[in-house]
């Protein structure tokens, strides 16, 4: 099989040759921190010490054709980022040369402090002890890559189109979207204002339908899933109550999946970490196809019962191996017989795209990344015993 036909019969729950695997080509949280990807080419004898980013506020790598190959990677986002001609190199990370969109507004303050300044006057800080950036009032995201003018989405259509020729890889598109918020402000009105919620959901639906719509002319016959990420869990439950969830959040989802499933051939890809399980039911109910990151090490997300309940309904993209308490954790050996374990509960009966739970964060070693991987090459051949 292509690893095109592979992702494909995964989500559409038929046993593939092998487990599909994913490594930065979906949502940003299926992939990588710029230096643990850096230390992975290093150990790996592959070039290294320049790093292209997507992802600022997580600083996320890039994966490369030669990290494809080796690892067998069958999956590769299309987004904004993806028709940058430009691009300027920074020294955010000690040691790496970090290659960055031309014509940000990114300076280097006294106390090394990195600051990120958006057009609307927003800034975003990454000090010096840091990893990432953070908006300095805890409230926002900087996306990176231009906006969907006319010629960003000509530009994407030949992409798109030169992406899907040149390569068997199964391609998402990676451009955003969801109805909830950790804001306390949203959780505050959807009780104390709810109409006011209602219409500004409805609007941002209209608004959605409209971004998937354009997107679809330009690129729909190359990509096969539209990715949203809408965070509803914290570690221990849900943000809202199931009830409120269905009542005030799922009939958006409803709306925009109905138009997706009628008007295009894609799925709904939803990453949403945290304890979720009591929400998963309705999110099928609402149109959700595919969800990620299957947070295993939340509360009420034991994977055996997510697949005893869920399975052949949802596809799991993700849970195949905890990011939390074993990826950077514990020995390969330890790290291999987890993936085994996960590979053998998720992947009966498709329904299953390998990732890791999360971003690889930069600490994590290089020998427990490919201890990761190199389990599911060996153990993720079908029939699953």
């Amino acid at each position: 099989m292509t690893s095109r036909e592979r992702v494909l019969a995964a989500c559409h729950f038929q046993e593939p040759d092998r487990v599909p695997v994913d490594l930065g080509g979906s949502t940003g949280a299926s992939s990588i921190h710029v230096r643990a990807y850096d230390s992975l080419r290093r150990h790996l004898g592959l070039p290294s010490g320049t790093v292209t980013c997507n992802d600022i506020m997580q600083m996320l790598a890039v994966v490369e054709g030669d990290i494809r190959e080796r690892f067998g990677l069958d999956v590769a986002a299309i987004d904004a980022t993806c028709v940058v001609q430009d691009w300027d190199t920074y020294p955010l990370v000690d040691g790496l040369s970090i290659r960055l969109p031309a014509g940000l507004d990114l300076a280097r303050q006294a106390d090394d402090t990195w600051v990120l300044t958006h057009p609307n006057g927003k800034r975003y800080l990454k000090p010096a002890a840091s990893h990432y950036f953070d908006a300095e009032d805890g409230k926002g995201w900087y996306g990176l890559g231009p906006g969907l003018t006319d010629e960003t989405l000509a530009a994407l259509q030949t992409y798109g189109r030169t992406l899907y020729h040149e390569t068997d890889l199964a391609l998402t598109a990676r451009f955003g979207g969801g109805f909830s918020s950790h804001q306390p402000e949203f959780l505050m009105d959807l009780i104390l204002e709810p109409a006011k919620i209602q219409d500004r959901l409805a609007r941002q639906c209209d608004a959605l339908i409209e971004r998937y719509r354009l997107l679809h002319q330009a690129i729909g016959d190359y990509t096969f899933c539209a990715v949203f990420a809408d965070d509803l869990g914290t570690q221990n439950a849900p943000m809202l109550s199931p009830d409120l969830f269905a009542e005030a959040i799922a009939p958006h989802y409803r709306r925009f999946t109905d138009w997706l499933h009628t008007h295009t051939n894609w799925q709904l890809y939803l990453h949403s970490c945290g304890a979720i399980e009591p929400l998963i039911e309705t999110l099928i109910e609402s149109g959700v196809d595919i969800l990620n990151p299957i947070q295993t090490s939340a509360a009420g997300m034991d994977p055996a019962e997510l697949k005893r309940k869920y399975g052949g309904r949802i596809v799991f993209w993700g849970g195949g191996c905890d990011t939390q308490q074993v990826l950077g954790f514990r020995p390969p050996e330890e790290i291999a017989e987890h993936v085994r374990e996960r590979i053998r509960i998720f992947a009966p009966g498709g329904g299953f795209v390998f990732n890791q739970v999360h971003v690889i964060q930069p600490n994590v070693p290089p020998e427990h990344v490919c201890a990761m991987f190199d389990t599911v090459r060996d153990h993720g051949t079908y029939p699953i015993r």
